[in-house]
């Protein structure tokens, strides 16, 4: 059994992946994709069953105050993203891949990260003393911040706005610089890259119960990155151009 795990891991995994997702998510998600490929099961059905297992963590975020209730949420909310790799990886296995299915995934984690910005939020709220309305109204504002955010993302992943990327083969990925700002800039990027994907960040704050170290940070990544991909947007879009 572990060697058709394997087997499955190394025929359905991404060529060039986080570390998370290689040394832990992806291998679970192997274990895991072991027993549904020979099911009727398809990749959409599991991009769904991902999304519920994610709000079921979200409750457990809300409702289950202090360190074992946090632990837990996080342990959810980690094997909703198992489950979020097992539908990639059953659509390569089976050759289901297709854009509305990508489309799909994508949309999926949207909703997963408004419902887990909404419930850090309300679990600070309720955690405060006597009740901190504040916490709700950061929550709020960080809605704002990540629905811009994941919106210009769409916007620019669209072909009119950006070309498509290949079709066939994956592009290397970047080389670590030699420049030290360019080194800088490589590292703050990896740094932010982690602090957004949930899973593994989330456990890590969970187990020191400090969740409010995952909300400010979370917050800060994405409101840096709404700054960014809005001024390159207005750079490229909005610049005067002289007649012809």
């Amino acid at each position: 059994m572990l060697a058709e795990v394997r087997d499955l891991y190394r025929h359905s995994r991404k060529p060039h992946d986080i570390l998370w997702n290689t040394y832990v998510s992806r291998p679970m998600a192997a274990f895991v994709l072991h027993f549904l490929r020979r099911t009727p099961l398809t990749p959409n059905q599991v991009t769904f069953a991902s999304l519920l297992v994610a709000l079921g963590g979200d409750v457990a975020m809300v409702f289950w105050q202090g360190r074992w209730g946090l632990l837990a949420a996080a342990l959810i909310l980690q094997a909703s993203y198992v489950l979020d790799c097992v539908d990639g990886q059953l659509a390569r296995l089976k050759d289901l891949a297709t854009p509305v299915g990508a489309h799909l995934d994508f949309l999926m984690d949207e909703l997963k990260a408004y419902a887990l910005l909404a419930a850090v939020s309300a679990r600070l709220w309720l955690a405060s003393p006597e009740r901190d309305v504040r916490w709700l109204l950061l929550g709020l504002g960080g809605l704002g911040v990540l629905a811009s955010a994941i919106s210009l993302t769409t916007f620019m992943r669209r072909p009119e706005y950006a070309p498509p990327p290949p079709k066939t083969g994956f592009a290397p990925p970047p080389p670590v610089p030699r420049s030290p700002v360019a080194f800088v800039g490589w590292a703050v990027t990896r740094a932010a890259r982690f602090i957004a994907h949930y899973p593994s960040y989330l456990l890590l704050v969970a187990l020191v119960d400090r969740i409010d170290l995952y909300f400010f940070p979370y917050l800060g990544v994405h409101a840096l990155y709404l700054v960014r991909s809005m001024a390159q947007i207005m750079w490229k879009l909005g610049r005067p151009r002289m007649p012809a």
